[in-house]
């Protein structure tokens, strides 16, 4: 369903030869508005706060509190999808986050790019890893799409950097 309205808002954006609509996350292509700049300038600032509590998402390992975290990140359909897991919803990312933990102890991510964001959307780099405590790097970019309320409606993520898989 949310792949079916990002193509559908990419269509409508690209296939027109007029100026481009900024459209709103969460908004159908027929109903979108312009955006205007002080909301776009309200988007962008805000996207740094989003970031951040994603990355806080990720390092934090007291369910409680990551709970919490999660349902003030995500909307409640949030996804968070990528090659080697998905979450739909808080409980499932919450899950899933929690599973990647134990996978990774000891592993912290953190931010190693400026966090880029227009018409909703936002584009980051993170890395993992590296350090005594958890030898083996890893990194990624993540694309995510911002809801109407300043929440996650879905993170598609990407792995830049992984160790080799071990060949017998």
């Amino acid at each position: 369903m949310q792949r079916r309205h990002f193509l559908k808002c990419v269509a409508f954006v690209t296939g027109s030869s007029a100026a481009p609509a900024v459209l709103v996350a969460g908004e159908s292509a027929t109903d979108a508005q312009p955006m205007s700049a002080s909301a776009r300038s309200s988007q962008m600032s805000n996207a740094n706060e989003i970031v951040v509590n994603y990355l806080a998402a990720w390092n934090e390992t007291d369910p409680r509190k990551r709970h919490d975290i999660v349902a003030k990140t995500w909307t409640d359909g949030g996804i968070y999808v990528d090659a080697h897991r998905r979450g739909d919803g808080h409980a499932s990312i919450d899950a899933m986050i929690e599973k990647a933990q134990k996978q990774f102890p000891g592993y912290r991510v953190r931010l190693v790019s400026k966090i880029e964001a227009h018409n909703g959307y936002i584009r980051f780099s993170w890395a993992a890893g590296g350090t005594e405590q958890a030898p083996l790097y890893l990194g990624g970019t993540d694309f995510a799409v911002a809801a109407g309320d300043g929440r996650l409606q879905s993170v598609t993520g990407f792995v830049d950097a992984a160790p080799a898989p071990v060949v017998a």
